[in-house]
């Protein structure tokens, strides 16, 4: 009788407890997970070779007859096996063995086994070959498809997978085939998809063979129906329905020097229209750096206090956090809007002032780091929640902010640009915004890549900036001498530029400074009394000194390109002309060249960023745990991008027609593994 699919992997023969809990490392739990865990790769183990033509360091498959079974004696006995196929003789070499496996490799029996050839002692050997024997050759049983390799975890083999895999293949007839009409794309039914990747009998199938685009498919769809289904749940909640006529908005234009883009004024009305609704708000505002989110978050924090409800804000390092905190107070305090602070530096006092106010509604924004949704932090009246650079936080940290409301509305901003029919799969639980143009003024930097041996020229050059009245950032990737990677740290940069600019005013910052510590320098820095900056990657967001003109980013092959984008994003951001040097220490590796070259061709974060993502790849691109998206085992969002339209198009005709399969596909897939929703 087959395994039922929905079975735990404990009705598989030889799975206890702790193979079990083995498998569910692997996020195998049901018989059915077993079957969507797919082969790395595969060994063709069907061709049988003549012994007497082995040469050493081939991976083979022989056949023949037990001549020979004895244990080597002395400090290590051995098990040495000598087998024949009339042809030339090989030994088999075992150092670890039991007396069962001694009794099994008897002479005269025949044998199969596959391993690594080496020269012996006495000829050619294995090294603990894999093996079988039985008393005929006919006995033996040869594999007839390609011999499959899964990723495993310690403590399970690679036999133990391919027999298990083989009991949850007898499965298949009770799985249900969720997609049948994916035959009119071309693409296989599930049954024969998973045959053809867990016991091909062709060619490997690789990712563009139709067994993967199918299971592919599958997968994109589910988790895209996950993340709808979760954004449905949220529409038919409750949340407070912020009505504003806008005249704080109206306040705050009237004093503003500029004049917000065509894209900031369709994002703000987006919101607007968003929050006067009922129902909570799940908002992704994606745009580069420098186009104005902070604006568009402004305008949304006012839209809420208007309705005579508060705001949390919160951001991912303290950096940022004062950052946001220095300008709500200038742009908000005109207009009577009380805003407090919440950080892990504050002293008790501060902080149950800031508790105290919150509570009685006497503060109607609050701005922080993840201090802002830890225990002991109660709001009057939460109306809307702002989450900056919203890929650095989990999703358990953005839940557990909304509960401190009563279902406040969600506007979450990112400056790290996704492309469009990723973000709409990546965040299909949230309606998407785009800041797709820069305010005006804002001038493209111009990118120098240069060795490190060429460090003289940049220092000088760091001297013209200063004396000609421009601030500059030097950014060190490390803040301690590392020499396991040879990179040049913070402490001992600023240093050295203390001795060749004795004339500079130079300053430090980096993460491991007191918080007062680092606001100390930043602050001297907006105000122009450093002239030059010496930094870690901690001011890599947030930081904005429109008179620095200047930034060098020591190292520059070891960072990725969302990060130097991000750094470059600190300069350019005034009238003066701007530049940035990526200062790189040879041999550069091929991916290294790669991201230089594209930093200095583009300044368009889209385009980095579909870079970024063919260089990386979709899990450390997106930051997967953060987006809400479960870790895919099968699909691959850059690879299969042009899956994306017709996946969305489906869970369209699906959620309108046939729930329950929806439901199915869901629980098929992230059943178990679900952490950033309530979907079962």
């Amino acid at each position: 009788m087959s395994l039922d699919p929905q079975a735990p992997v404990t009705a598989f023969k030889g799975v206890g407890p702790g193979a079990a809990a083995r498998l569910a490392n692997l996020g195998i739990e049901r018989v059915q997970d077993l079957l969507f865990h797919l082969p790395m790769r595969y060994q063709d183990r069907r061709r049988i070779w003549p012994i007497g033509g082995l040469r050493p360091e081939q991976e083979v498959a022989v056949r023949g007859r037990i001549e020979l079974a004895e244990v080597a004696p002395g400090k290590r006995p051995t098990l040495i096996v000598r087998i024949s196929d009339g042809t030339g003789f090989l030994s088999l070499r075992f150092f670890h063995f039991h007396p069962g496996m001694r009794a099994q490799l008897r002479r005269g029996l025949a044998i199969w086994c596959f391993g690594e050839t080496r020269a012996g002692l006495i000829g050619l050997e294995m090294v603990h070959p894999e093996w079988q024997v039985a008393a005929s050759e006919e006995a033996l049983h040869t594999p007839d498809h390609l011999t499959p390799f899964y990723p495993a975890t310690e403590g399970i083999t690679q036999q133990s997978l391919r027999r298990w895999m083989a009991q949850a293949l007898e499965a298949l007839p009770q799985l249900p085939d969720l997609l049948p009409e994916l035959g009119a794309l071309g693409l296989p039914d599930l049954h024969s998809a998973l045959r053809a990747v867990h016991q091909p009998v062709g060619e490997p199938p690789g990712p563009a063979h139709p067994a993967h685009r199918r299971l592919a498919f599958e997968e994109l769809l589910a988790h895209r129906l996950a993340l709808q289904l979760l954004r449905g749940r949220k529409r038919n909640e409750h949340a407070p329905t912020l009505q504003a006529e806008g005249r704080l908005w109206q306040q705050l234009l009237a004093q503003l020097p500029f004049e917000p883009t065509a894209a900031q004024r369709r994002v703000i009305a987006e919101i607007g229209a968003d929050l006067a609704r009922p129902t909570p708000m799940q908002r992704l505002l994606q745009g580069d750096v420098g186009a104005g989110k902070t604006l568009v978050a402004v305008a949304a924090a006012l839209h809420a206090i208007e309705a005579g409800y508060q705001v949390a804000l919160m951001a991912p390092t303290e950096i940022l956090a004062e950052q946001h905190r220095d300008n709500m107070a200038r742009w908000l305090d005109p207009l009577g809007v009380k805003s407090g602070w919440l950080a892990q530096k504050q002293g008790t006092a501060e902080r149950r002032a800031v508790l105290d106010a919150l509570a009685r509604q006497e503060l109607q924004l609050a701005v922080g780091t993840h201090a802002l949704f830890q225990e002991g932090v109660q709001f009057a009246r939460l109306g809307l929640v702002i989450i900056d650079e919203q890929h650095r936080f989990g999703v358990h940290q953005r839940l557990q902010l909304r509960a401190k409301g009563d279902d406040p509305h969600l506007l979450v901003m990112t400056a790290t640009p996704i492309p469009r029919t990723l973000a709409m799969t990546v965040h299909a639980d949230l309606d998407l915004s785009v800041l797709d143009e820069l305010p005006p003024g804002r001038s493209p930097v111009d990118t120098v890549v240069i060795s490190d041996q060429r460090r003289e020229e940049v220092v000088e050059r760091v001297r013209s900036a200063a004396l000609g009245g421009r601030q500059v950032y030097w950014v060190c990737p490390l803040i301690e001498e590392s020499e396991a990677l040879q990179l040049q740290a913070a402490e001992q940069t600023y240093a050295e530029l203390g001795e060749a600019l004795p004339e500079l005013r130079i300053g430090l910052v980096h993460g491991r400074m007191k918080g007062a510590e680092k606001s100390a320098v930043m602050s001297a820095f907006k105000a122009g009394e450093i002239q030059l900056l010496v930094a870690t990657t901690v001011i890599e967001v947030g930081v904005d000194v429109p008179n620095a003109s200047l930034m060098i980013i020591e190292h520059a092959e070891r960072l990725g390109l969302a990060q130097l984008h991000q750094l470059r994003g600190r300069v350019g951001r005034g009238a003066a002309k701007s530049a940035c040097v990526l200062m790189y220490h040879p041999p550069l590796s091929l991916k290294a060249r790669e991201r230089l070259q594209v930093m200095r061709e583009s300044q368009d974060g889209f385009v980095i960023a579909r870079k970024d993502l063919e260089i990386r790849g979709p899990g450390e691109f997106l930051g997967v745990r953060q987006t809400g998206l479960a870790n895919l085992r099968i699909a691959d969002l850059n690879r299969d991008e042009d899956l994306l339209e017709r996946v969305a198009e489906t869970s369209v005709r699906l959620r309108q027609t046939d729930p329950q399969r929806c439901q199915a596909l869901v629980q098929r897939w992230l059943s178990g593994r679900l952490d950033y929703g309530e979907i079962a």
